[in-house]
């Protein structure tokens, strides 16, 4: 055999059995297109890992709303131990040459289902020949290394005030973030239930649609904020229940008094959301009281959902904020869906220490048992204030009619592509897709290829869409800072200053939230105390073993009823 990168990867063939039952199961061919290794030649310059975002933009057949991907897609070892990452087509991969003994860079081209039980991956390389060989699709694990995908939801996500920061999640190399959909566009409204919504497209539409491409299906992790946790999320639990991958929900837009139809939280579901003080959201509650009504909104048998509250950060996080937490909330996220049972405790209270190493307070909450909270503060305290209101805002231009008629397929486009795009770069993709489409026409003509063919001009459609939203963003962008430079502004809040971190134990107070865990470290002690019993609660207080086996009392405490005997205890969250 030729010592070729097609022959020399390291490939497992299925399992031999006599089991014919095992060949009904949902098998796949995972078609990859590796990239030679600099030493098989020379003459090519290829990058160590390889480059999704450029993958994902050669071929437009690879767009969720052209072709959905297969009910269960394959899963292969990401870059942190632990964790698994969805496998779809386009994504760059990493795959293992035994002839090497190292990873190569590749791109998946095609996941197809295998009649003969098997996957098989083939394999092109500017020297050698094409091959075809098979994995099992459990060696997929074994094989292929990628990031865990990161699904931004646009619209609500704040990609235009944070982009950057969501792009610095991909340095490491541990992310992948996609977005999905964007802003401004026919969709990007509410429902006809809310005040001052309409029919679709809108926001309610748009998750459909989501559903239909099964962004779900290719998704690691989701990131919603604003309209899109309040919105899209609650649809995605109405459609999917307990298999919702894990999210991050900025704002916390899912955890309030939304109107339409109710929608229950999840059991199962993994949601950390990332609330803040000086938001709109939180209208004239206080921080007591906003805080209580999300943790009501949160189903009592669900044992995966936390709360990272900062008080002063607004409405579109501050960067700095956000760019302190995100990342530890994201890994949290998905260890807590791998291990409903174990709390990431150590990612949790790393985003709350990185707050208060740069001087932001911030209030941990979490569930730890079925209908039980538990809290941690972090950093300093402020006196709690009303939210600001919003500022006032110029009214959005009117744009001229559009040219051509505007579609509302989503597309889902790296967040380094998403950053940069123009209107100009949007009609490019949108005559992209239908270029594509002229060429479906000229092979034979069968069933999926006329549906692909429809797709992708609807894809088209949708381009020329985001092209007139982002001329409508540009034209309101030069309108708000022409306002701004008319409005006077009032003097702003001095940011809060830099302290100097305590140590571990005495940056943590822990509290007890609907008859849950209580302890406090006391006069910065060394040693976590064990609490004493309210003197109000009559019933026996039962010992357990709390935060680092520190001894700690499990203390039920009645609904508004406080601590005589300590008055850091504050008024239990029912």
């Amino acid at each position: 055999r030729s010592h070729s990168v097609s022959d020399d990867l390291l490939l497992a063939s299925p399992p031999q059995t006599d089991n014919h039952a095992s060949f009904r199961l949902s098998l796949y061919v995972l078609v990859l297109r590796v990239i030679p290794h600099p030493s098989e030649a020379e003459s090519c310059l290829y990058p160590t890992r390889p480059n999704w975002s450029e993958s994902m933009l050669s071929s437009l057949s690879c767009q969720p709303w052209v072709q959905r991907n297969l009910a269960r897609l394959p899963r292969a070892s990401s870059y942190e131990d632990g964790i698994t990452a969805v496998v779809a087509e386009g994504d760059a991969v990493e795959f293992l040459s035994r002839a090497h003994n190292a990873w190569l860079p590749g791109i998946v081209e095609q996941i197809e289902k295998n009649s003969s039980g098997s996957c098989a991956v083939k394999i092109m390389a500017p020297f050698a020949s094409a091959t075809a060989i098979a994995v099992h699709l459990d060696d997929c694990v074994a094989c292929i290394k990628k990031p865990c995908r990161v699904s931004l939801v646009a619209p609500g996500g704040g990609v235009e005030g944070n982009g950057a920061v969501f792009a610095e999640l991909e340095d490491g190399g541990y992310f992948q973030v996609d977005v999905v959909g964007r802003k401004s566009t026919l969709y990007d409204r509410y429902p006809e239930s809310w005040q001052g919504g309409g029919p679709a497209p809108n926001l309610a539409s748009f998750a459909d649609d989501l559903l239909r491409m099964g962004v779900h299906e290719r998704t690691d992790c989701f990131i919603f904020g604003s309209r899109g946790g309040q919105v899209v999320l609650p649809a995605f639990w109405q459609a999917l229940g307990d298999s919702i991958p894990p999210s991050i929900v900025i704002n916390g837009g899912c955890a309030m008094n939304l109107p339409g139809h109710p929608v229950s939280w999840p059991e199962k579901a993994t949601t950390i959301m990332f609330m803040a003080g000086q938001d709109f959201f939180r209208g004239t509650q206080t921080s007591h009281e906003y805080l209580t009504s999300a943790c009501r909104c949160v189903s009592p048998n669900n044992r995966t959902t936390a709360i990272l509250y900062v008080p002063e950060m607004k409405h579109m996080p501050q960067q700095d904020i956000l760019r302190l937490a995100l990342a530890h909330l994201v890994r949290a996220a998905q260890l807590w869906h791998i291990n409903r049972y174990s709390v990431p405790i150590s990612h949790l209270r790393a985003a709350g220490l990185a707050l208060q190493q740069h001087g932001w307070g911030s209030r941990l909450l979490y569930t730890s048992e079925r209908g039980q909270w538990q809290q941690m503060f972090f950093g300093p305290q402020e006196k709690d204030r009303p939210a600001e209101p919003l500022s006032p805002r110029a009214p959005r231009p009117q744009q001229p009619p559009p040219l051509k008629p505007l579609g509302t397929a989503v597309a889902v486009l790296p967040i380094s592509k998403v950053l940069s795009m123009t209107p100009d770069k949007h009609r490019a993709l949108a005559a992209q897709a239908e270029h594509e489409a002229a060429q479906l026409l000229r092979s034979p003509q069968t069933v999926r290829m006329l549906e692909m063919h429809r797709r992708l001009l609807e894809f088209a459609a949708g381009q020329d869409g985001e092209a007139y939203a982002a001329e409508g963003d540009l034209a309101n962008e030069r309108v708000r800072k022409a306002f701004q430079r008319q409005t006077p502004t009032s003097p702003k809040k001095a940011q809060q200053p830099s302290v100097k971190p305590h140590s571990l134990l005495n940056s943590h107070q822990y509290q007890c939230l609907a008859g849950s865990l209580v302890a406090h470290p006391r006069y910065h002690s060394d040693v976590l105390p064990v609490c004493s019993k309210p003197t109000r609660v009559a019933q026996q207080a039962q010992l357990s073993y709390g935060y680092k086996g520190y001894l700690t009392q499990q203390v039920p405490i009645a609904a508004n009823q406080q601590n005589v005997h300590d008055p850091v205890v504050s008024e239990v969250l029912a």
